[in-house]
């Protein structure tokens, strides 16, 4: 269950802890996904933190065989074993960041699908895995692309919907069948399932994230950073579908 679904389900876990240490108190523009479905592709669309949504998504659906696989997988901590559980062979570069080290591995080769999803399956809140994805034998119209560096602002604020652009970060393509529908309304629109119909060609999903309050640990033996880490965030999730010439919104409350 991606960290989306989870808030959803009122199971948000260390994965929507880690989503929300970015944000302080107030709004906040969340992730947004694109689809565009035509009668033999869904093209897709998506901000940073849909990433993995949409990775899985091409490895549910794509034929078995090798996929050609361009990117970089990045931790924001040093997970080297547990990715050694894994066949992917792996080539760590460590560095400096502004909090903590990163470790980051490059890809660019041609890898059995089921690889892959393994690789994917070694996740933790902080591993981001930016990866570019197609068939090895060019089968169309499965693709994915996504960029291999993190934006520098996140979406846009209300104010500036007028001159919005598209998301960018992750794009791409995946053959339309009702097996693939059925995936997608599960995992990404689970709460707008009975909205989305069979003729419905452009969905748009915007988020909004409110966080309410901030309880910080009071432990004067913490440093700033480990109080960031472990303090907890009284919030709510906008979710705005546009479907149809429709609009819906619809909220939850959480903490994490």
């Amino acid at each position: 269950m991606n960290w989306l679904a989870k808030i959803i389900a009122g199971e948000p876990d260390e994965f929507v802890h880690a989503k929300l240490m970015k944000y302080g108190i107030g709004e906040h523009p969340g992730p947004r996904i694109k689809l565009t479905i035509s009668g033999t592709k869904i093209g897709f669309k998506g901000d940073l933190d849909t990433e993995k949504i949409l990775v899985r998504g091409y490895l549910h659906g794509v034929a078995d065989g090798a996929q050609k696989v361009k990117g970089i997988v990045i931790c924001y901590s040093d997970r080297q074993e547990a990715f050694t559980e894994q066949p992917v062979p792996l080539y760590w570069q460590k560095s400096k960041g502004k909090l903590a080290s990163v470790f980051k591995a490059k890809l660019d080769d041609r890898i059995p699908l089921d690889d892959i999803r393994q690789l994917v399956n070694v996740d933790d809140p902080t591993t981001f895995f930016l990866l570019s994805l197609s068939p090895g034998d060019g089968t169309k119209p499965w693709k994915l692309t996504t960029k291999t560096s993190f934006p520098k602002s996140g979406p846009a604020d209300e104010e500036d919907e007028e001159k919005e652009k598209d998301p960018v970060f992750v794009k791409g393509s995946f053959a339309n069948s009702p097996e693939m529908m059925d995936y997608i309304l599960d995992v990404i629109f689970p709460d707008f399932k009975d909205e989305i119909g069979p003729k419905s060609k452009k969905i748009s999903l915007k988020h909004k994230i409110v966080i309410e309050d901030i309880e910080v640990p009071d432990d004067p033996s913490l440093s700033f950073s480990e109080k960031r880490k472990l303090a907890k965030k009284k919030s709510r999730l906008e979710r705005t579908l546009s479907v149809d010439d429709k609009e819906l919104t619809k909220e939850y409350s959480f903490s994490a």
